[in-house]
């Protein structure tokens, strides 16, 4: 029974005897007692210590109303909210697995355009004062991160956002940088591996990866790239884990003062370096979607470039092709069920078939198609289709000309590919749209 109970009663008590002849002895003074000792509420707490008593009962009325109007006025913000956004069509794709074909980014001439899914109605996004190129859509398919030449003849890293709007330097002052960025699957940060212009004692302006080249992690919400490893730490092609936590990539050593460059891992942060692979020349890995195992490049008996898969703790090392051609660039379906990588035919990097291991047989198919040039094949989205670029003199090299069209590879069915002609194009990227 609470103290409230007991002072109602005990006045009641009170007053019942009051209306008596009689008063009990004692009554009174124990009401007074349960009353002394009842908690009160404070009197800031009511509209009559704020308000002149006479605008009370009125201050009581309006709030009521004040106060419905507003909830009512919330749930209605939000039930707009909700529609605007169902219906804005900018749900994100999953970073894994199939998704809808968006744009497609390419570098022709130096500058970047957007097409369509079919390679057409193509539209310059932006030109910078010298070439632009290498641009790589993120995963959730809102921003592009591309590479810009300088006045210097260096190279700064940049992103934007996919409509060519909010350009960001991440880091400026690089040389002999990777043709690839890698994205993390959060759409947050890059990584990819250039010499600083300042370790560059007659700039070249090349643009080719040396042997001196660090590893650089950009982070793209904050604006800003570093290098990390530390200043003995050379490598290439490094590649996002899909869980974001590691990089693989190809270490390289100073000429002449170390072991051939083989594949590592590492913390974004360039700790934990641990070796995955002794094979020589190890480099340009592609992780599977699934985190499990890494498709990548090393020598094989004759010294060519050969594919290999080896599982993340290192072991279980599968060679996959064993050929005395060169092999390169290897890239996993979006569904993790294939890889697509390119078979060179001459030692220019200007002629090679496409193929396509399938992981589960270890199958592998030779694409219909012309011969393209040995840059990184890229996979629609929803995994029927691989990019490939054509040189139109694949067997003279010394030809002053570039891959003058896009071959559209047939992923599915074995059809023969189709020819976009675009003079001056280099590389592209598909955008990720949500199914």
């Amino acid at each position: 029974m609470t103290a409230q109970i007991d002072a109602d009663r005990t006045m009641l008590d009170y007053f019942v005897a009051r209306s008596t002849s009689t008063r009990p002895d004692g009554l009174l003074e124990a009401a007074l007692t349960v009353v002394g000792q009842t908690r009160q509420r404070p009197a800031w707490r009511t509209l009559d210590w704020w308000l002149p008593s006479a605008w009370a009962d009125l201050g009581a009325w309006y709030g009521r109303r004040v106060a419905i109007v507003a909830v009512v006025g919330l749930l209605i913000a939000v039930l707009l909210s909700l529609v605007v956004l169902g219906g804005s069509g900018h749900r994100l794709p999953p970073p894994f697995g199939l998704a809808k074909p968006g744009a497609i980014a390419m570098d022709i001439g130096g500058d970047i355009y957007l097409a369509d899914a079919n390679g057409g109605n193509r539209t310059k996004l932006f030109a910078g004062p010298h070439w632009d190129g290498h641009a790589m859509f993120s995963p959730d398919g809102t921003k592009i991160v591309f590479e810009s030449g300088q006045d210097d003849n260096s190279t700064a890293l940049m992103v934007m956002r996919a409509d060519g709007t909010g350009t960001t330097t991440l880091i400026s002052r690089m040389a002999e940088d990777d043709t690839v960025i890698s994205w993390s699957s959060d759409s947050r940060w890059i990584a990819t591996a250039a010499r600083p212009m300042d370790e560059v004692s007659v700039p070249s302006g090349s643009h080719v990866p040396g042997v001196d080249v660090r590893i650089i992690v950009g982070d793209v919400g904050r604006g800003t790239a570093s290098i990390v490893g530390g200043s003995e730490l050379f490598g290439h092609d490094p590649r996002w884990s899909p869980d974001g936590t590691m990089l693989a990539f190809g270490r390289n050593y100073r000429c002449c003062s170390g072991p051939p460059d083989s594949l590592w891992l590492m913390r974004p942060d360039g700790t934990g370096l641990r070796q995955l692979s002794s094979l020589p020349g190890g480099g340009v890995p592609a992780w599977s979607p699934d985190g499990r195992r890494i498709a990548f490049l090393a020598e094989g008996i004759d010294r060519d470039s050969d594919l290999y898969l080896v599982d993340v703790d290192g072991n279980d090392v599968q060679k996959i092709t064993d050929t005395p051609l060169d092999e390169s660039f290897p890239v996993w379906s979006p569904d993790g069920t294939k890889i697509a990588f390119l078979t060179n035919q001459n030692p220019y990097g200007i002629k090679a078939e496409m193929e396509i291991l399938d992981v589960s047989d270890g199958r592998v198919t030779t694409l219909q198609g012309p011969f393209v040039t040995a840059n990184p094949p890229v996979w629609s989205p929803d995994g029927s289709h691989i990019l490939g670029y054509v040189w139109g003199t694949p067997d003279d090299p010394g030809s002053v000309q570039s891959q003058d069209a896009l071959a559209i590879f047939d992923a599915t069915n074995g059809s023969e590919a189709v020819d976009i002609p675009i003079a001056g194009l280099y590389d592209s990227s598909w955008q990720r749209l949500a199914p």
